[in-house]
């Protein structure tokens, strides 16, 4: 039988266009599969592992083509759907593939590029077939036991090293493959039974029982204990781990070893799961909804059968989440999978608690809190349970945007949350894509149905079921008749003048703060800035600290008493006088989260005030913490950021504060209304949401402002009314598309030079569809200066071809000698 010659197409996780083909070793050609990890030589001195795209035995017309070194897996890690849902991420953001590649793969699955050698352990030191630089290396292996393939090549003086390590390989001198190993490795338990016979026999066991009570009474006293916690010679038995066994027991592992010494007990290892799981409660197993759910769930079943997306607008508290879990029931009990995905990891610790009262611990959760060990073990579960059967597979995954590019091979429903969000956009690094669109284009790919819900939709997901091209289903009543929050607005200037401002509290909200915290309830404060002053100012002159890598101000944190970029993290010392004019009067301007935490200490003793921001949910169960506690009713005043504000449900809340709504309305963006509109709302959802009517009260010196009276009307229709106007008239999206450009340069002259050049190129192809180059309004981040350039794009067939020729004219743009140093970020549908 002849012998084919198969070739591989191999996607790697760097930023180049396209896949790189290898030859497959004809030892290998059985154990190849697309979707499967293989290592290959990259360059002249890389070492990297990449995944099988496609398979083929047409070789390359234009180089010589190198052989896959070794295949990592027995079986697929990423399946057909995935590599094209990767395909349609790079194509639509304009990106690379081995950007998604990398974005997509949990960081224990992507194996270490600089690879390490060491001697083979059978070699058998037999020098006289070595050649003088494969002598070199050995010798330097025995002296440092490891070395780099970099090190190597300087040890015996050439660049190409990979074809003499290859041949040291084939020779079995040394081995690669140390470094190149999997990261992941299954979590055991160690567990105790009893040893032969006596697990069956129970005579022999009070055989043993007599001639321990003699002499070991310690030693009985332990087995007594497992017999219990196994349930020995009962229907419910069980295994024990050793820790369990051991748990408050005093000399407790020396008695288990002297019964191991004595075959009586035994021990053995047990691949047990990182992630804590429970089962589903019974009594949790029937939701009642009340008659207008009914009706909207009614309405959601039949608007699935017109149109794959449906949009969810249902007002804050209406039980939205009750919807999501009968509808999950209906499709998992067809054996799919769904995705639902939350724009932040605060909000997963709490749905999930009641995800799995229902299906217990076939519920899972994947973010970037995990660390990649619990990431791997998960991506495992939603592909086949786990290699050896004993855990079982997901069939919901609940995740923040990361969560979409698990490997799922049968998904019926994706619900996308708080869809209005823009946490669903990911910023930095590429791919910049957005989980809300992206969610809609894999359920399609999946034959799978997607649904859309807030309180507060995006303009443009709302034009979108506006137009038909999605259906919508609206729910306008909060669950059980309660009624919407009283929406109250401070006007701070009039405050100011009768000198009822209490530092940045007037003594309206103090009054109800206090009322509310006299009544035993709880009370939410939102101020979208962290730290505690966000900046300093010299009195004299108006100094004010800059960060030395960014144009921007640096913001005061009294805790670690120092001043930081929010940018970068640059971090210094606050000084003693002003480092301009030396005065001594300098002067903290403005606030955030830790000053209002700080000076609510001081006005309200003995109640107790927690932070929920950035600075104080660092650590993986910060935010279980802070959300469980208040829960507890253990917090009295919850001060927060926009973590505050998204989704969160809490029976006991009856104030909302809102400490400054002008910010955000101010922001230069042509998004700032619809933003400042949903946050404002969302906060005030928090209020209100069980047993008694909530209050919200709304600080603002422009109390007429129509994105403050749209709020305390309710009334989310006006405010899309005005937007789309808007849009429609200044060729904003849902009815173009924008294409954000931004450049990056160390020298700002060098910069100014490219972004001139390449705006005048996309003209001479786009025309009038190109705006700027602009500075934007922090113009140097990281020591490097910004400038971008904007394209409006119109809907049309030929959309994809144009940017399609825009990603190419910015590729060429950087093979001009002079510019080749300059950074370009192609950002699709920027936020």
């Amino acid at each position: 039988m002849e012998r084919k010659t198969f070739f591989v197409d191999v996607l790697l996780p760097v930023p180049l266009p396209g896949a790189f083909t290898y030859r497959v070793p004809y030892e290998l050609n059985d154990s190849v599969g697309v979707g499967m990890r293989v290592v290959i030589q990259f360059g002249q001195k890389k070492i990297y592992t990449g995944l099988i795209r496609r398979i083929h035995e047409k070789p390359p017309a234009f180089h010589q083509v190198k052989y896959i070194l070794s295949v990592l897996d027995q079986a697929p890690i990423v399946n057909e759907k995935q590599l094209e849902f990767w395909d349609w991420i790079a194509e639509y953001y304009l990106c690379y593939p081995g950007e998604v590649m990398n974005a997509a793969l949990p960081s224990a699955l992507k194996l270490a590029s600089e690879t390490k050698i060491v001697l083979a352990p059978d070699f058998d030191r037999n020098y006289d077939q070595l050649n003088d630089k494969e002598f070199l290396i050995v010798e330097a292996l025995e002296l440092r036991q490891v070395i780099t393939i970099t090190e190597a090549s300087k040890i015996v003086d050439t660049a190409k090293v990979i074809p003499l390590i290859k041949t040291m390989i084939e020779k079995g001198v040394i081995l690669t493959q140390e470094e190149l190993t999997d990261r992941y490795k299954p979590k055991l338990e160690t567990y105790v039974r009893l040893k032969g016979d006596l697990a069956t026999n129970e005579d022999r066991l009070h055989e043993e029982f007599d001639k321990l009570g003699t002499r070991s009474f310690k030693q009985l006293e332990l087995l007594m204990r497992f017999i219990s916690l196994a349930n020995c010679f009962t229907p419910n038995e069980r295994e024990v781990t050793r820790n369990e066994l051991l748990k408050d027991f005093k000399t407790g592992v020396s008695l288990l070893k002297a019964l191991l010494e004595k075959g009586i007990l035994a021990t053995y290892k047990k691949e047990v799961s990182r992630l804590t799981e429970k089962d589903a409660d019974a009594e949790a197993n029937e939701i009642v909804l009340t008659d207008i759910q009914q009706q909207a769930l009614n309405e959601l079943t039949e608007s699935f059968k017109a149109k794959d997306t449906v949009l969810l607008h249902g007002v804050t508290g209406s039980g939205k989440t009750e919807l999501y879990i009968r509808l999950i029931d209906e499709v998992i009990s067809q054996g799919k999978q769904v995705l639902y995905l939350l724009p932040e990891i605060a909000l997963t610790s709490q749905i999930i608690n009641r995800l799995r009262k229902y299906f217990g611990p076939k519920a899972g959760v994947y973010h970037s809190k995990y660390n990649e060990q619990e990431r791997v073990e998960i991506w495992n579960r939603v592909l086949l349970g786990n290699l050896h059967g004993e855990l079982g597979q997901y069939s919901v995954i609940l995740g923040a945007r990361s969560a979409l590019f698990l490997p799922f091979e049968n998904l019926g429903l994706v619900i996308v949350d708080e869809e209005h969000d823009t946490s669903y956009k990911q910023m930095d690094p590429s791919p910049r894509y957005n989980a809300r669109d992206a969610a809609i284009m894999l359920a399609k790919m999946h034959g799978a149905q997607t649904l859309l819900g807030s309180a507060t939709p995006s303009v443009e997901s709302y034009h979108n079921a506006r137009e038909g091209k999605y259906a919508l289903v609206e729910l306008n009543s909060r669950y059980g008749g309660m009624l919407l929050p009283e929406v109250l607005c401070v006007n701070l200037k009039e405050a100011a003048k009768s000198k009822q401002m209490h530092s940045h509290f007037s003594s309206f909200l103090i009054d109800h703060i206090k009322l509310a915290i006299e009544n035993k309830e709880q009370v939410i404060l939102f101020q979208n800035r962290r730290g505690f002053s966000l900046r300093i100012e010299c009195d004299s002159c108006n100094w004010m600290p800059q960060c030395v890598n960014c144009d921007v101000t640096m913001v005061y944190h009294k805790k670690e008493n120092h001043l930081r970029c929010h940018y970068c993290g640059y971090t210094t010392r606050v000084p003693d006088k002003c480092p301009s004019c030396n005065d001594t009067s300098i002067k903290m301007k403005g606030f955030g989260t830790e000053k209002v935490e700080e000076e609510l200490q001081l006005m309200l003793p003995g109640v107790h005030i927690e932070r929920m921001d950035l600075d104080t949910t660092r650590s993986k169960s910060a935010y279980q913490r802070i959300i469980s506690d208040f829960e507890e009713k253990k917090i009295d005043v919850l001060v927060g950021t926009q973590m505050v504000t998204k989704g969160l449900d809490f029976d006991n809340v009856s104030l909302v504060g809102i400490l400054n709504a002008d910010n955000m309305i101010s922001y230069p963006d042509f998004r700032s209304f619809e933003r400042s509109y949903q946050l404002i709302a969302q906060v005030s959802g928090r209020a209100g949401r069980r047993h008694k009517r909530g209050k919200v009260v709304i600080q603002t010196y422009n109390p007429d402002h129509s994105v403050i009276r749209y709020v305390m009307q309710n009334n989310y229709e006006a405010m899309y009314s005005s937007q789309i106007l808007e849009r429609r008239n200044f060729k904003y999206p849902p009815f173009y598309r924008l294409v954000k450009l931004t450049l990056q340069h160390k020298n700002e002259e060098t910069l100014n030079k490219a972004a001139n050049e390449l705006a005048k190129t996309l003209r001479q192809s786009f025309g009038k569809r190109v705006l700027g180059p602009e500075y934007p309004s922090v113009s140097r981040v990281r020591n490097y200066f910004l400038k971008n350039i904007l394209l409006k794009l119109e809907r049309s067939p030929e959309l994809a071809q144009m940017k399609e020729a825009l990603r190419q004219q910015c590729y060429t743009f950087l093979f001009h000698p002079e510019f080749k140093n300059v950074r370009i970020i192609i950002d699709v549908d920027p936020a």
